[in-house]
């Protein structure tokens, strides 16, 4: 699987602050998967967890609350197969986990942090386009590039786009942090491809028969 491994290595470049930016659009776009594969009741709890990620960089959501959402995320996960890659609860998981690991980043800013929720993401992504294919293995040869799936393309397309706007606010001299008006643009960015992979997601579960 291709890996976005230029917008990774930018993330050292860029200042600490847009780290935890990176990390929100990663887990706005993934939402989709835990959106339509989680039971209601742990649908609501990780789109609360997802809000208060992106409340947190204007001072909207306590420390001690955002604490408290790190240790909640092991009990809402306790109960799921997670550990298997195949399963309908590793993919409910790993898509919600970029929500607390957005809070993490924004807690502890950390190149590498951030980077994991970019690759768990494209994990997710190049599984269902894998899926989506037909689960058809293609034999790579040497000297020839690996392909990307449309799910992961659109993925990578977005954060190569994250990266380059933040680049474009350093050289205007505004890329000191977080503000509202980014991060709202941000969000609203992301919808499209979310509600992509949603729909994808759901074709997902339909050919894997997860109920």
């Amino acid at each position: 699987m291709a890996r976005n491994v230029e917008a990774y290595s930018a993330l050292r470049e860029l200042p600490a602050g847009f780290l935890a930016g990176f990390c929100l659009a990663c887990a706005e776009r993934g939402s989709g998967v835990f959106t339509a594969l989680a039971q209601p009741t742990d649908a609501e709890w990780f789109s609360y967890a997802l809000d208060a990620a992106w409340k947190a960089p204007t001072g909207q959501v306590e420390e001690d609350d955002l604490i408290e959402i790190l240790e909640e995320f092991e009990t809402k996960t306790a109960s799921m197969d997670a550990d298997d890659p195949g399963s309908k609860g590793f993919s409910i998981a790993q898509s919600a986990m970029l929500a607390v690991n957005a809070i993490a980043v924004y807690m502890n800013p950390n190149p590498a942090r951030a980077e994991m929720s970019g690759q768990t993401l494209e994990t997710i992504l190049g599984s269902f386009d894998f899926k989506l294919g037909g689960s058809v293995v293609t034999v790579i040869r040497a000297g020839e590039d690996e392909e990307v799936g449309r799910l992961q393309q659109l993925e990578q397309d977005a954060q190569n786009s994250f990266i380059e706007s933040v680049r474009a606010l350093n050289r205007d001299q505004e890329g000191s942090g977080l503000g509202g008006d980014f991060l709202e643009n941000l969000r609203e960015s992301c919808v499209p491809i979310r509600d992509e992979i949603r729909a994808a997601t759901e074709s997902v579960a339909e050919l894997a028969g997860w109920d």
